[in-house]
């Protein structure tokens, strides 16, 4: 592998404070419908079967957090408010506030797509899968100035 597979931009990650007014001000300001907020339970009961899962520097974890999909054109801005617990989006909002934390790109051979980008020196920091797909991001603010993410949709072949 010599490069990443796809270079079309498939999703913009927003960390934000309060995700029903940044929902309203987007709806409002593109004049879109206003999108459904998926809250998490409060309660995390890990996977048995081990087909979804959260890891986040080294440990599995609940990574929870409030989300909303806007679409706009071929591009999905996803906005996210974090909990006061361990996971990337909260990382990012302690260190940076809100704003811009990754963009995504939909690649095919997710393990050696991780391999080629840590090959690169931008380590692995969360990965998980969710049944219908699986995603990763990667410690590049150093590099591109944003946090990568790469997933790959289907289920998991291997």
């Amino acid at each position: 592998m010599d490069k990443i597979e796809n270079n079309n931009l498939v999703k913009i990650g927003i960390v934000v404070e309060n995700i029903e007014e940044a929902a309203r001000t987007y709806s409002t300001l593109f004049g879109t419908e206003l999108p459904e907020i998926q809250i998490p339970p409060e309660e995390y009961t890990p996977d048995p079967t081990g087909a979804t899962y959260t890891w986040y520097r080294g440990k599995m974890i609940p990574a929870r957090t409030k989300f909303a999909n806007l679409q706009m054109g071929p591009v999905t801005v996803e906005l996210l408010e974090p909990y006061d617990e361990d996971s990337p989006w909260n990382e990012f909002k302690q260190k940076n506030g809100t704003g811009v934390h990754f963009i995504t790109y939909t690649v095919n051979g997710f393990e050696e797509h991780i391999k080629f980008v840590e090959g690169k020196g931008m380590p692995l920091v969360h990965k998980g899968e969710y049944g219908s797909g699986r995603y990763s991001y990667f410690d590049s603010i150093p590099q591109l100035g944003v946090t990568l993410g790469l997933q790959e949709l289907g289920k998991k072949t291997s």
